[in-house]
Order: structure tokens, then C-alpha cells, then sequence
């Protein structure tokens, strides 16, 4: 229970502190995103994939696993409601697509330290590219999908995952003061991340209640079955393990409401589910940390 707490509790404090900061200060948060996902996260990806020892053909079971983990989600939304012909792309995208940035990495740094972060980035980037790709293409009405790969390549973390795995296969060595600077850089990543989250709860409400409800209990219950079973199917043991089925439970991505927002499609719906999925993300998230840990 002691470890429990030292690491739930220091997540939550910071995404409690970022919920006040919404309600009382009323901050920008345009520019802690940019900072959190362009300056800061990319530092930490860049210098915990270079630094850390990759073990290649686990780190495709663990791409694998991430992609097997969005089809299945895919699969048990088209049953629910596609198959009664109440499907959309307000409930595939937060079913489909889960925060596998913001939440999951400062948790599973504070519980597994490097190797947990190192998973949680090899987990994201099928993750990241479908979102920008096809999420981009699904929420636009199915006109944009040259605008999601452009989202990619203006994406500083994707360059840094890339850069980070090709020069660890390569075993170039760079000098140990730019390892430090990414390192120092990359320790705001974490706080950030959590503050961005407290903020944005704020600004979300419920509508369609009982869609939304469905479609979490399918994003959160449904994603944690399907992440057992991959790891199960991917013959994944340890830190790779914990990661993947702790990454299957999260909640829905808040990058998908966003892109509802942007092109007026069912905003009110996937921010919906988003909110509910992360709400119950707090009574999730320490029962997973007992068991996994």
C-alpha cells in the first residue's frame, strides 16, 4: 500500500493542482500543450529511447500488442453500435484511440522508472501515427487524410522516437552533456503533462449519457481484456507486460476531441466519453498499479 501511494499520490496532487489552476487561474493552456508535447515530452522520448537497451523483437510484440489492442476496440464498438447502425465517429475515436501519452508515462515512470517510460513510447507510436492518420481522416468526415500524415511530420515527437531508436540500433554515441540537456529538459515532461490534464477536465461536460457510458465501459473494460490478451497472444513477460495492459485500460485520447472540434464532428459526444473514461481512470489506475507492481 506504501508504494501505491508513492506513486498514485504524486499524480494525482499534480492533476489536482492543474484542476484548480482551470477553475481559479484560468491559464492558457494552448501554450503548456505546446510546451508539454513539442519541447518537453519529445526531450524525454529522445533521450529514454536512446539511453535505454531495446530489445528489438520484444519491442515489435509491443507495436504489435498496440495495434491488436485499436483493432479490438474497433471490433467490440462496430458490435455495439455499428451492428445497430448507431456508430460514429464520436464514439469509434475515444473507444479506438486512448491516451497512451499524458496519463500512462508519468505513472509508469514513477513505477517502473526508465523501462517503463521506454515501453510506454514503443506502445504509443502505432498509437500516435493512427490518430494523425486515420483518426484525422474519421473525424474530418473521411476528406483529410493527406492533412493527418502532414500532422505527422510536423509532430516533434515522432522525429525524436525516430531519431532515438535509430541511433541506440546504430550505437552512435552523442556527447554527454546534450544527454543531460534532453535529460533535464525531459523531466518537465512529466508535472506538464499531469497540469495539462487538470486543466482540460475542467472544460469538458457529459451529453448523451447513455452512449457515453457505453462506450466507456468498452474503452476502459474492453481495452484492459483485450490488452490481457495480447500480451498473452504476444508472449510479453515483465515491464513489457505491465505496460501493455496498462496502457489497454486508459481513457480516451484528448488529442480525438480535439479533432471532433475541429471539424464540428460529434465534439460533444467524444469529449463526453473522454471526460467519463478519465474520471474513471481514478478508481482504475491504483487497482492496476497493485496488481501490475
Amino acid at each position: 500500500m506504501q508504494q501505491l501511494l508513492e506513486i498514485i499520490g504524486p499524480t494525482f496532487f499534480v492533476v489536482a493542482l492543474g484542476f484548480l489552476l482551470g477553475k481559479v487561474g484560468k491559464p492558457h493552456v494552448t501554450s503548456l500543450v505546446d510546451v508539454a508535447m513539442f519541447v518537453a515530452t519529445p526531450c524525454l522520448v529522445f533521450k529514454t529511447l536512446y539511453s535505454s537497451e531495446i530489445v528489438w523483437a520484444e519491442a515489435a510484440r509491443v507495436w504489435a500488442s498496440s495495434v491488436f489492442v485499436m483493432a479490438g476496440s474497433f471490433v467490440l464498438a462496430w458490435l455495439v453500435f455499428g451492428l445497430r447502425g448507431k456508430g460514429s465517429p464520436g464514439l469509434y475515436l475515444p473507444i479506438v484511440f486512448s491516451n497512451t501519452i499524458n496519463i500512462p508515462v508519468p505513472i509508469l515512470y514513477l513505477a517502473f522508472g526508465d523501462e517503463g517510460v521506454k515501453n510506454a513510447v514503443l506502445y504509443y507510436v502505432p498509437n500516435g501515427l493512427a490518430i494523425y492518420t486515420l483518426g484525422v481522416y474519421l473525424a474530418s468526415g473521411k476528406k483529410e487524410l493527406r492533412q493527418g500524415i502532414k500532422a505527422i511530420f510536423c509532430t516533434p515527437l515522432v522525429y525524436a522516437a525516430v531519431l532515438g531508436l535509430v541511433l541506440n540500433l546504430a550505437g552512435a554515441e552523442i556527447p554527454s552533456v546534450a544527454v543531460r540537456s534532453f535529460e533535464l529538459m525531459g523531466q518537465a515532461a512529466v508535472p506538464l503533462m499531469l497540469l495539462v490534464l487538470g486543466v482540460n477536465v475542467t472544460k469538458f461536460g457529459f451529453s448523451y449519457l447513455g452512449r457515453t457510458v457505453t462506450a466507456s465501459v468498452i474503452r476502459v473494460g474492453g481495452g484492459l481484456a483485450l490488452g490481457w490478451l495480447a500480451v498473452w497472444l504476444f508472449g510479453l513477460s515483465g515491464i513489457a507486460r505491465s505496460t501493455v495492459i496498462f496502457e489497454a485500460a486508459m481513457p480516451g485520447a484528448i488529442v480525438v476531441a480535439v479533432l471532433c472540434s475541429r471539424y464540428k464532428t460529434e465534439a460533444a459526444l467524444c469529449s463526453s466519453v473522454v471526460l467519463l473514461t478519465t474520471l474513471m481512470a481514478v478508481g482504475v489506475i491504483p487497482a492496476l498499479i497493485y496488481y501490475l507492481t
